[in-house]
């Protein structure tokens, strides 16, 4: 599964955001159990926001966490290093783990996804416009199997 989460710091983005990050967690826990389940995107989500909806469900791990919370994969969308967006502040930009990959695995399957690494990509300026490819970096995670 993959989805695009509500932006914008409002309260209104925020509490939808919450919202939909729960429908994603139930469609995860509510799919079969023979079934593997991987869920990410460019969720927006704020730490506060994932301890206010009880944070990941029992049975769902994030896969940043689960592969052992690399350093130089912290920050998705990072502000000191992409310029992209404009920010005239140069000691103050913004950065935060927006985008996120979940992992739920099969109960009852004979095949057995391990998860071994987690990493981000885009992290390259594109040489023709001088850009990088989006202003959040890929996530992507690999597995045992």
């Amino acid at each position: 599964m993959t989805s695009h989460h509500e932006s914008g710091t409002e309260a209104y983005a925020s509490n939808q955001r919450m919202e939909q990050l729960k429908l994603c967690f139930k469609r995860m826990m509510d799919a079969p159990d023979h079934r593997i389940v991987l869920f990410g995107g460019d969720l927006n989500m704020r730490e506060r926001e994932l301890r206010e909806i009880g944070n990941i469900p029992s049975g769902i791990c994030d896969l940043w966490i689960e592969t052992g919370k690399q350093k130089e994969c912290t920050y998705t969308w990072d502000m000191c290093v992409n310029t992209n967006n404009y920010f005239p502040n140069e000691n103050n930009r913004p950065r935060a783990r927006f985008d996120r990959l979940y992992f739920r695995k099969s109960l009852k399957n004979d095949i057995k996804f391990q998860p071994i690494y987690f990493e981000v990509k885009g992290l390259e300026i594109i040489p023709s416009i001088q850009r990088y490819c989006s202003d959040h970096w890929a996530v992507q995670a690999y597995f045992n199997i």
